[in-house]
């Protein structure tokens, strides 16, 4: 194969790459909930899978910045004919015009599907008898927690008169923010050190891992679109950016061990071992980097408004 048919298959159209990620996504569903690793249509699903998520990931900021333009564009009628209803109603023409009000909105609904995953995990926690599950649990309902303490910023933010207040009350927040995420991190210390020490292999169910590699989809493309657009955003903003990749690392780490406990044989402890070790120091590390730069970086700020006074 010359290298003028290879490019053409690792960027294709994008209209191509959105084809195969819709046959991709439920043939792999499929495949993985109703039947057998070694199925034809199995083996086909996961070839293809492979291919979409390469094609994907290579194409990403090209698909992206199309998007972008048909949403703010008025090239596509339903579009227009959207734009023209939401504009006709306070909240959603401040959706469409504020950036700030957009993120304030993510905050909200990344509240909701936070404590919705936190349920899952306990509920599922106390199917399967799994400690790893509860402590999950009660790690993303910390994690939502914090979001609510982010949300309460945001309202206390919009009724701050002064500039100076504001900016002193968002770096506040931030550093805040980032003391919380630090006591987190111990939390995720403490599962990352029981998966090691325990090495279970506890058997979840398809659909449990299913709805874990949703969310953690969910989590990364969040926190990659939180990156590109409120990378200039106020410090409460950037706060919830951080907290999404935070969030985001997490549930790669709980995929991979659900997945580990769900697809691999008994006969691979010591794989599992070193697979939990490296990964749960990994995640631990970045975690406290996140953390320790909101603190460092919100104290440095808070110091500067102080000294001008």
């Amino acid at each position: 194969m010359n290298k003028e048919k290879l490019m053409k298959l690792l960027r294709p159209s994008g209209r191509a790459v959105l084809i195969t990620d819709l046959i991709a996504i439920p043939l792999t569903v499929i495949s993985l909930s109703m039947l057998a690793p070694a199925h034809p249509v199995s083996l086909a699903a996961y070839i293809l899978s492979s291919y979409a998520l390469v094609i994907t990931v290579i194409n990403f900021k090209t698909l992206m910045t199309r998007l972008k333009a048909l949403l703010k564009g008025d090239e596509l009628a339903v579009v227009r004919r959207t734009k023209a209803f939401l504009r006709r109603y306070k909240f959603t023409r401040m959706y469409l015009e504020s950036r700030d009000f957009r993120a304030e909105v993510g905050l909200y609904m990344s509240l909701a599907i936070n404590m919705f995953y936190a349920v899952f995990k306990g509920v599922t926690g106390a199917i399967y008898r799994s400690p790893w599950l509860w402590s999950m649990g009660v790690y993303y309902l910390f994690l939502g927690g914090i979001r609510f303490f982010l949300m309460r910023g945001v309202r206390k933010k919009l009724g701050t008169e002064s500039s100076r207040e504001l900016k002193l009350h968002e770096y506040k927040t931030y550093r805040l923010c980032g003391c919380m995420m630090m006591i987190l991190n111990l939390a995720v210390g403490g599962m990352a050190i029981q998966m090691i020490w325990q090495n279970k292999a506890n058997e979840f169910s398809k659909v449990t891992v299913i709805i874990s590699a949703t969310y953690t989809f969910y989590c990364f493309i969040l926190s990659v679109y939180n990156v590109v657009t409120f990378r200039k955003s106020s410090a409460i903003l950037s706060a919830a950016k951080d907290l999404a990749l935070t969030g985001a690392v997490m549930s790669m780490y709980s995929l991979k061990t659900s997945m580990l406990h769900t697809f691999s044989s008994g006969n691979d402890e010591h794989f599992r071992r070193i697979m939990n070790s490296v990964t749960g120091g990994f995640v631990i590390a970045i975690v406290l980097g996140i953390a320790t730069y909101m603190i460092i970086n919100g104290t440095r700020k808070i110091e500067s408004f102080r000294g001008e006074e």
